[in-house]
């Protein structure tokens, strides 16, 4: 029966694509059953309703009102009032398309504005494929604007030219031209068009550019609307047109949230399900997502998840109340889960102009002067911050592990060679030495998967190649973080086990530091216990002690990634142990120490 009532329910979304899922269910007579819980939730698929999401007003956001370049309603509402065409562009899932289609209903629905406007809302994604001819793409957006129109009872011509065949003619500014004509003939009405997710067109996007500038340059508003939004994931400048660019007045990118917005989100869920969210938990939401709207609604959706999932004993326990551990779990298992935001990055990271920034970023390396573009290009995509760092903390646990298996082989070789978690755990305790010592036999004998890497990535690769493989802790339970601190040539990796089914409660804190092959002979370099090692060596070795101090722990784990040549390696084997013991503050630490020459294995 199941299957069967599943096959129904899929011809009957494809036959009512318009409607919300729960609109469809609703018109088989067994949905109430299945849907007798009307509150809100959380949302992370498509724009948000106010009737059935959590639903922050974008006229209320903090985040624009204390933005210098305010991309606001008001500020909005005044280019259109001025005749402008301009961008609004954002990363993947921002909010965007709420945005665009609050903005279509404040025009159509406002008294005053109402008057002078009518606007258009259309969404003219997936509207092409490597088939497709240009008459059959702009007959197809002409279809959508159709659709659109017959919602505010407006009638958009569709009558095409006949001999119409390998879209020479302007055909999307033709009829644009005589849709905005009777509006205004009819109604005295200004056309508004709001074109999302215009830069999902490839093959025929400098056409549609092209149609919409000729349009541009036409007696405005009776021959063309007097105003066009685009938008959509890049600004029109991130495409590289052969003829002239559009001719837009502004590009404005959307926001992440701010605290107050994220804290005002779970104020709505508490008032809905009765579980309170501490100020902690607030400040944990933020950390991980630094307001990025998915994110922030994604955890939303694992907490509820939680508590769905925890028994009556359990919920007595808890109190429902969400705590920043709560918080911790969810994200964990969003890092591990291929979640189709984050996994969305994949196709994102394969392009050069984005993986030359991204990768020595994660190598806590600085941007080269001459990749500016570059570097504005993915601030754009949302994957870095405007100080010129990765955009949040979960971003920067899951894109090491997306670059990594962007390389089959290299995917492949791990997936054959690394261990699973529990050949290291004994008596539930975790032994990361022998977890390390097999990390460096993987690195050993790697041959042509990680010869190809290291090539690709040079000093990165071990950044990469370590987190990927120290990863797999996570499948046991565990929380793993990388963290890095751009500039000083080194990154963590933090490991910790709380209230674990097979593990006792631990934690692990890995530095790596990776002597670059143009660094010079400095045979020193790696004498751990040489009181004349280098200044760098001594700077990170406090480091480590400084970060083991703040978590109350007394063992580390410090390892060198050696690039020099060989003759000026300070030992003659290829990886070097040492236990280094040191005092502060009368407690005594322990650090193992590794050193590992590449070359002795690769030719880089």
């Amino acid at each position: 029966t199941k299957p069967y009532i599943c096959m129904l329910l899929s011809r009957h979304i494809l036959k009512l694509r318009n409607n919300s899922f729960k609109n469809i269910c609703s018109s088989f007579c067994f949905s109430k059953n299945l849907f007798s819980n009307e509150k809100k939730e959380f949302n992370i698929n498509g724009p948000s309703n106010p009737s059935e999401h959590f639903y922050l007003n974008p006229e209320e956001l903090k985040c624009y009102e204390a933005a210098e370049e305010k991309l606001n309603i008001d500020r909005i509402l005044g280019y259109i009032k001025k005749n402008k065409y301009f961008v609004v562009h954002g990363p993947r899932q921002s909010m965007k398309t709420s945005l665009m289609k609050y903005i279509t209903n404040k025009i159509n629905k406002d008294e005053e504005l109402s008057k002078e406007y009518l606007c258009t809302y259309v969404n003219i994604e997936k509207i092409e494929n490597s088939n497709s001819t240009e008459g059959e793409v702009f007959t197809k957006i002409a279809g959508r604007l159709a659709d659109a129109a017959e919602e505010h009872n407006d009638e958009f011509p569709l009558e095409f030219n006949r001999g119409y065949k390998d879209g020479r003619e302007f055909i999307l500014s033709r009829l644009l031209r005589k849709w905005s004509n009777k509006r205004w003939r009819e109604e005295k009405k200004k056309s508004v068009v709001i074109f999302d997710e215009y830069d999902s067109l490839k093959m025929y996007y400098e056409s549609f550019l092209g149609q919409i500038r000729d349009g541009y340059h036409k007696k405005r508003p009776d021959f063309f609307p007097s105003s066009v939004i685009l938008c959509g994931m890049k600004k029109v400048e991130d495409k590289k047109l052969t003829g002239s660019p559009f001719n837009i007045a502004e590009s404005y990118r959307t926001k992440n949230w701010f605290r107050e917005d994220v804290k005002a989100l779970y104020r709505q869920y508490e008032e809905e399900y009765g579980n309170r969210v501490t100020e902690e938990a607030i400040d944990r939401i933020f950390y991980w997502t630094q307001g990025q709207p998915w994110l922030v609604n994604r955890i939303g959706v694992g907490i509820m998840e939680h508590f769905e999932l925890l028994s009556q004993e359990e919920k007595e326990k808890e109190k429902c109340i969400v705590t920043s551990d709560i918080v911790d779990r969810v994200v964990n298992k969003i890092k591990i889960n291929e979640e189709t935001h984050l996994m969305s990055l994949h196709t994102l990271i394969k392009e050069p102009r984005i993986r030359n920034v991204i990768i020595p970023l994660l190598n806590n390396s600085y941007f080269d002067p001459e990749k500016e573009l570059d570097v504005e290009y993915v601030k754009d995509l949302g994957i870095i911050s405007e100080k010129g760092k990765i955009t949040n903390p979960l971003y920067q646990q899951v894109l090491p592990r997306i670059i990594i298996s962007s390389e089959k082989s290299l995917t492949q070789y791990l997936d054959d060679n690394v261990k699973d978690y529990r050949n290291y755990i004994t008596d539930r305790k975790v032994d990361m030495n022998k977890a390390l010592n097999d990390f460096f036999n993987v690195l050993k004998k790697g041959g042509k998967n990680l010869e190809h890497l290291f090539l690709s990535e040079r000093e990165s690769a071990v950044t990469l190649f370590a987190y990927g493989n120290f990863q797999r802790f996570g499948n046991a339970g565990g929380y793993v973080n990388h963290e890095s601190a751009q500039g000083r040539g080194a990154f963590d990796i933090h490991v910790e086990f709380k209230d674990n089914k097979l593990i006792d409660d631990s934690e692990f804190i890995i530095e790596f530091k990776t002597e670059k092959s143009d660094g010079g002979k400095g045979n020193r370099s790696f004498d751990f216990n040489n009181p004349k090692a280098s200044i760098q060596l001594k700077r990170n070795k406090k480091q480590l002690l400084d970060y083991l101090q703040s978590r109350d722990l007394t063992t580390g784990y410090f390892i060198v990634i050696d690039f020099k040549d060989n003759k000026y390696s300070k030992y003659k084997e290829a990886l070097h142990y040492e236990e280094v013991k040191l005092e502060r503050n009368d407690i005594s630490y322990t650090l193992h120490c590794y050193c590992f020459h590449v070359k002795s294995y690769y030719t880089v």
